[in-house]
């Protein structure tokens, strides 16, 4: 079975396979240790017959002009330093503002501004019963919005509310995520 370092795949590939990059740029490419090779458009094409031709563990996949077959890449991650707080994009009605709300599993809402936003959001869309933190209930003024964390970048429809003085992401956006408080350093948030 053949074992190459990269650095053997790059010199076989410089070799023999530079030339296709004119004519075949993002096509798979099965090559094998003697310079033998074979080039597609399908990758599992490409591994079928360079399986009968080259025989198994004898060849190695890449794309012809990016050299790796594969990138991977973790989409759907962020991770905030400024902890425990993380970067929000929020809309209600035409006021859209980019905050850092405290990430609050305390708060089963989706977000709260604070009451000196509420001037710039027009008239309230509904009111809403809340239970609040010392165990009184109040009726709220609350809007309907959109909300997301900067990085994911998935629009959620949401109730905000413009209540005390800071900003608050909850529950009902932070559960749709796995998120990590990562001993008190970092908070981590990876889309499912």
């Amino acid at each position: 079975m053949w074992e190459p370092t990269v650095d053997e795949v790059l010199q076989l590939y410089e070799r023999y396979c530079k030339s296709l990059e004119a004519t075949h740029w993002g096509q798979y490419l099965a090559l094998a240790p003697d310079g033998r090779y074979i080039v597609g458009e399908d990758d599992v094409a490409v591994v079928d017959e360079a399986l009968q031709q080259f025989g198994a563990g004898n060849f190695v996949l890449l794309r012809v002009g990016e050299i790796a077959a594969y990138k991977l890449r973790r989409t759907g991650f962020v991770s905030s330093h400024r902890y425990p707080f993380l970067k929000t994009d929020w809309q209600v009605g035409r006021h859209r503002e980019r905050s850092w709300a405290y990430a609050d599993t305390g708060f089963e809402g989706a977000l709260c501004i604070p009451a000196d936003r509420h001037p710039l959001l027009g008239p309230t869309s509904l009111s809403v019963q809340l239970s609040l933190a010392d165990a009184s209930t109040q009726i709220q003024p609350t809007y309907r919005g959109i909300v997301s964390i900067v990085g994911i970048d998935e629009p959620i429809p949401a109730i905000v509310f413009a209540l005390g003085a800071e900003f608050l992401l909850g529950r009902r956006i932070l559960d749709r995520y796995r998120v990590t408080f990562d001993r008190g350093q970092q908070l981590i948030v990876e889309r499912l």
